[in-house]
């Protein structure tokens, strides 16, 4: 893929040189892990020991573990561990350590070998909640004009990407907005795109629960008002707690493992997940995993059988913070520039959805940065405001 034209930044890092990445690497993490053993009291004793170990070297700052090489998609890893080599959980960079945080953990679940999602009891418990089907309901009983209801269902999905079951801090304050959450919105134009548009609509996924309904419900939306076929990815294995895996997608339809989960849904569910069944047998939708998206390359490293699935995109919707770090490399540009400019290198127009968990940002007004640190020093990463920033390349 093209080389951005901007000089990058660097990535964040673990290290104290980043408060927030820091933290979230050396607190949060374990804490998740905790909760790994909390939640699959059934893990048998070697196993419960091996994510206890990886608990503890990350709070420790042991250094970087190995991978077996022969494992499924481990090629990424060693490639990046080489080019790490002796760097310590809480002193490299972010996305990788992250990343490689949540592979290690299925590595030692034996995911690969028993299927077993380790996040799946905190998935069941959002799957069945009041909230999720109060979502739901917001978002498919949206009656407008095609325009206007897409636009409401951009938004919709924006703000259930606050909905990260790895975040409380963000997934406490629900899904409704204030005028003032959205800091860049460019929803009328990508509508314009979805609307007037030719090729295929991706939409790259985040987290399983309320986020991924919201984005089903834009799905079955965009299978309604457009001509066009629409592919959703996912990741291949459980990582970020909640992030959206195949068997999540096939379990919400009812074309799944049978008691996965049970989503709370109104009557006008059973009719959205017939729609979304006929469409994927029809071939109108796809669920597509791909490793890509647990791994720790930015986005212009995407591998060439996405690009090209990309090229013939109309629009591709990329929703959630980590998706938006890898975009940005996961480093802090000045917050001016713009998110256009970034991504130029992605070969299609790219929509990013996301609610700020992290540091990284571009795209905002002279003086907004600075006015909103003095405000609520906290807003790059508390998971109130979002965005809806277009990029990639445009099509005239």
């Amino acid at each position: 893929m093209a080389t951005a034209p901007l000089a990058r930044p660097p990535r964040i890092r673990t290290d104290p040189s980043n408060a927030f990445a820091h933290h979230s690497m050396g607190v949060r993490v374990p804490a998740i892990l905790d909760g790994v053993l909390e939640q699959n009291p059934e893990l048998l004793p070697p196993v419960r020991a091996a994510v206890a170990e990886l608990r503890d070297a990350i709070a420790e700052n042991r250094e970087l573990p190995g991978i077996d090489p022969a494992a499924p998609h481990a090629a990424v890893w060693c490639e990046g561990l080489a080019a790490r080599k002796g760097d310590r959980w809480l002193a490299t960079d972010w996305f990788f350590a992250e990343t490689y945080a949540y592979r290690q953990l299925v590595e030692r679940v034996r995911y690969f070998d028993t299927k077993r999602d380790p996040f799946l009891a905190t998935k069941r418990g959002e799957y069945a909640s009041a909230g999720h089907a109060e979502a739901f309901e917001k978002a498919i009983t949206i009656e407008a004009p095609p325009a206007e209801r897409l636009f409401a269902l951009f938004g919709a999905a924006l703000f259930g990407n606050r909905m990260d079951l790895s975040f409380a801090a963000s997934r406490v304050r629900g899904t409704t907005a204030e005028r003032d959450d959205l800091l860049l919105d460019d929803r009328e134009r990508a509508t314009e795109l979805v609307l007037g548009g030719a090729g295929p609509i991706h939409i790259v996924a985040d987290n399983a629960g309320t986020e991924l309904t919201l984005d089903l419900v834009l799905v079955d939306a965009l299978l309604e008002l457009c001509d066009a076929n629409v592919v959703v990815h996912v990741k291949v294995h459980p990582t970020f707690v909640s992030d959206a895996i195949l068997e999540d997608v096939l379990a919400f339809l009812g074309l799944g493992q049978a008691g996965r989960f049970e989503p709370r849904l109104p009557e006008s569910g059973k009719a959205l997940q017939a729609r979304l069944r006929d469409a994927v047998a029809a071939g109108r939708l796809t669920v597509l995993p791909h490793a890509f998206w647990n791994g720790p390359l930015s986005l212009w490293d995407v591998p060439s059988d996405l690009e090209r699935a990309f090229a013939a995109a109309r629009l591709v919707v990329l929703k959630g913070d980590a998706n938006y770090r890898r975009a940005v490399g996961d480093a802090i540009w000045p917050p001016e520039t713009p998110f256009s400019a970034i991504t130029d290198y992605f070969p299609a127009p790219l929509f990013a959805l996301r609610t700020l968990k992290s540091d990284p940002i571009g795209g905002l007004a002279p003086g907004v940065a600075e006015a909103l640190d003095a405000i609520d020093p906290t807003w790059r990463v508390n998971g109130r405001r979002g965005v809806a920033s277009l990029g990639g390349r445009l099509r005239s």
